[in-house]
């Protein structure tokens, strides 16, 4: 009887493998070879997902942007609104293995995206996602009653270029997690009135 293969256990295994491979080498550092050396698994096999190196990148990056949505999707909603919004928040900094990976990864394909479309394309695609989430949390607190001291795209804007500076200075160990949780904090408290 012929194996069954799952083929989204498969590509999220050489997810994982394409963002090991960028921790250690950098984007650089992603080849046929070494990925085949990183997975375990044959050229031949990583090729029938992923025919060269461009959509191994490009695979990469998408499945990174797949993993963190999931992620903010599953995190629990608190009657607080408030509460939540710093959940959330604080969740998206890379004080943990898994949100640290992503940022570190991330900030590789940043660093790439300066000078190539395609990844400009992919990870802009992240940015806005997460910009057009933090949006609509602004207008749902205004729904809610609370007083916002900007338009929910300047607040959105002004909290998405803080967790951006914030997670950076974080993975430098140039700010402590719970120096930058109290930022936050901060941050939310200024831009928001309870009703």
């Amino acid at each position: 009887m012929p194996r069954i293969v799952n083929h989204d256990d498969r590509r999220a295994e050489l997810a994982q493998a394409i963002w090991s491979l960028i921790r250690k080498q950098g984007l650089s550092g992603v080849t046929l070879r070494n990925l085949s050396e990183e997975s375990g698994w044959s050229s031949g096999a990583i090729r029938h997902y992923l025919p060269n190196r461009e959509a191994i990148l490009n695979f990469g990056a998408e499945h990174l942007n797949r993993r963190i949505e999931e992620h903010l999707r599953s995190l629990p909603h608190s009657p607080d609104f408030r509460q939540s919004l710093l959940n959330f928040l604080e969740f998206m900094l890379p004080v943990d293995d898994e949100p640290r990976l992503w940022m570190e990864v991330w900030l590789a394909y940043v660093g790439e995206a300066v000078i190539e479309q395609s990844y400009a394309d992919t990870q802009g695609l992240l940015y806005r996602n997460l910009n057009a989430l933090f949006v609509q949390i602004f207008k749902d607190f205004a729904q809610a009653g609370w007083q916002l001291r900007h338009p929910p795209e300047q607040a959105a804007n002004q909290l998405h270029a803080l967790l951006d500076g914030l997670s950076i200075h974080v993975l430098m160990h140039r700010v402590t997690p719970e120096q930058a949780k109290t930022i936050l904090q901060h941050t939310v408290d200024s831009l928001l009135l309870r009703p």
